[in-house]
């Protein structure tokens, strides 16, 4: 099994760790604040186990949450087949760690990813795609938490 590429992103919000929390545990409110995001849990209380899609342009990925603590950690994984991929898989799993902090809620999001197949061979890019969501993700969410 290739070992996953990991990026670490860090960001402070002047915002309690449970807003921030509830921002990320509603799947179905993400297209409320993080334009080009389609993801649905279809209505289901968000919990560990809870299933989810995530659909985009290349295809849709179906994830679960893995862990779930409220006001401190959520942990997503998803996995999809893009189209017209012939069989490459890739894996993605998002983990969100808030700590409390004078002000607000520092967030730490480590998004690791492990591809196969065909887009094994396109990695580097696919790293630093990820790379860049996490950033507009945590980016996004700041100035949604924080224009309230």
């Amino acid at each position: 099994m290739p070992k996953p590429k990991e990026t670490i992103v860090t960001i402070d919000i002047a915002a309690s760790p449970d807003r921030v929390f509830a921002a990320l545990a509603d799947l179905d409110g993400y297209p409320g604040w993080l334009p080009r995001t389609r993801t649905s849990a279809s209505g289901a209380a968000v919990g560990k186990g809870t299933a989810y899609t995530d659909a985009s342009l290349i295809g849709t990925a179906h994830g679960t949450v893995l862990e779930y603590e409220p006001v401190r950690l959520l942990v997503f994984q998803q996995k999809a087949a893009p189209k017209r991929s012939g069989g490459s898989a890739l894996s993605i799993t998002i983990r969100y760690e808030l700590t409390p902090i004078e002000g607000g809620t520092r967030v730490v999001r480590t998004g690791a990813m492990v591809a196969s197949g065909l887009i094994r061979a396109v990695g580097p890019l696919a790293a630093s795609a990820i790379a860049s969501e996490n950033r507009r993700t945590l980016r996004v969410l700041k100035e949604h938490l924080e224009q309230r």
